[in-house]
């Protein structure tokens, strides 16, 4: 146990030292653990891996306890490839009763529209396809989603906005889910966020508020930890997740 506690205590060290001695280097950017998805695009022939461990309380459901992994690849220098995985315990319910919840199985792309343009956001199109065998086998479908990202940074501050149409994991039914996200670098390790997300389409809005921690061990390898809540919503839930991520 002491031998493995020092280990990673050199590991912490040597890449913090790392980390600073290369600090022009841009860390990775990610997707998580906000539910904004974010106008950057992997960098072509790399791999970044990102996940997120998820406890959900429901007020009227037992709670849930989801893996949520995003796995994405550079394709091209403006776009990127994606699969989505979600599973654990009440999954269903999970995807099913909140917004941060999207699908069990699903592929993705992203196409970078717009960026580094002087005096204009970042813009990017993201878009979502269910792969329907590891839904209820009853309601089989393929849910795509499509949603508009933009994004504009101010020094130390990054605002980013997400919007579009969405299938419902289960049912046949359309919604719409938006987002918007600010970011502060506090330093040049750790980045703080507050984001306020929904879903318009039921008979009551699913409003959405969180907030969390981005720390960087190192430019490839991140760790974060979040909590957040439903505001104005009679079926209230609660949840915080905690993960990691790595560009390869």
């Amino acid at each position: 146990m002491v031998k493995t506690m020092s280990r990673f205590l050199l590991f912490l060290v040597i890449s913090i030292s790392v980390f600073e001695s290369r600090g022009q280097e841009k860390p990775i950017e990610t997707d998580r653990p906000d539910q904004s998805d974010g106008a950057s695009i992997v960098e072509k022939n790399k791999f970044q891996f990102e996940t997120s461990f998820y406890f959900n309380h429901f007020k009227t459901e037992s709670p849930a306890y989801i893996s949520s992994s995003l796995l994405r690849y550079g394709i091209f220098k403006n776009v990127e490839f994606r699969v989505l995985v979600e599973q654990g315990v009440n999954r269903d319910i999970y995807i099913s009763e909140t917004t941060q919840g999207q699908y069990p199985l699903a592929i993705s792309s992203k196409i970078s529209l717009l960026k580094d343009a002087a005096r204009f956001p970042d813009i990017s199109l993201v878009a979502y396809l269910q792969l329907p065998f590891t839904n209820a086998a009853e309601k089989s479908q393929w849910s795509p989603a499509f949603f508009l990202i933009v994004e504009k940074e101010w020094k130390s501050i990054t605002l980013t906005l997400n919007g579009g149409p969405k299938e419902q994991a289960f049912e046949h039914e359309w919604v719409f889910q938006a987002s918007g996200d600010i970011r502060c670098k506090v330093t040049p390790r750790c980045n703080l966020f507050g984001e306020y997300f929904a879903e318009y389409g039921h008979d009551q809005p699913m409003h959405n508020v969180d907030a969390g921690v981005v720390y960087y061990i190192n430019p490839h390898f991140s760790v974060q930890l979040s909590a957040g809540s439903t505001i104005f919503y009679t079926a209230s839930n609660f949840f915080a997740n905690t993960g990691f991520a790595f560009q390869l």
